[in-house]
């Protein structure tokens, strides 16, 4: 299972994302769904992403939905538990915002993403998020920029110029 992060979702569907970047999420959809894998967007993450849609990437949306690797999950009892544990160890640690700079809503907010992520067994998530990928690694996920995503064969051949 590998969990995507808003700043995921708004990559892949702007237009002015440049297409090194669209290929290697494309890649990361193409091999989910050929190793039988999902690829979990928590709810809380959509909300986030939402928030900046048009009616256009709304419709990129219900097309992402449709893939059978694609599943949307919520912050459900499973993920409220997880959640706690994530909280209540930071707490214990007397670091409540996990070393993160962000406002303290935002790190609790982050971690109902990890924790959807961790209660469904992902073992990756894919943010550039620093709060998200710093909460991510408090709890064992590992963690993946998208940059660092594998680039497809396809993507990496270039037009080579035509020698005189």
């Amino acid at each position: 299972m590998i969990a995507i992060d808003a700043n995921v979702l708004i990559a892949w569907s702007a237009k002015k994302t440049p297409e090194l970047i669209r290929a290697r999420l494309n890649h990361l959809l193409e091999t989910a769904a050929k190793n039988k894998q999902r690829i979990l967007i928590p709810t809380p993450a959509l909300a986030e992403f939402l928030v900046r849609t048009d009616d256009a990437t709304a419709e990129w949306l219900n097309e992402l939905e449709k893939k059978s690797a694609v599943e949307v999950c919520a912050f459900d009892r499973r993920a409220a538990f997880e959640c706690a544990f994530i909280e209540r160890g930071a707490h214990q640690k007397g670091d409540k915002k996990h070393g993160s700079a962000s406002a303290y809503q935002k790190v609790k907010f982050d971690r109902q993403i990890v924790a959807i992520a961790k209660s469904r067994n992902a073992g990756l998530i894919v943010s550039d998020d620093d709060s998200l990928r710093r909460v991510s690694l408090s709890v064992g996920l590992q963690v993946s920029k998208i940059e660092e995503l594998p680039i497809p064969d396809s993507a990496r051949q270039s037009n080579l110029p035509l020698s005189r």
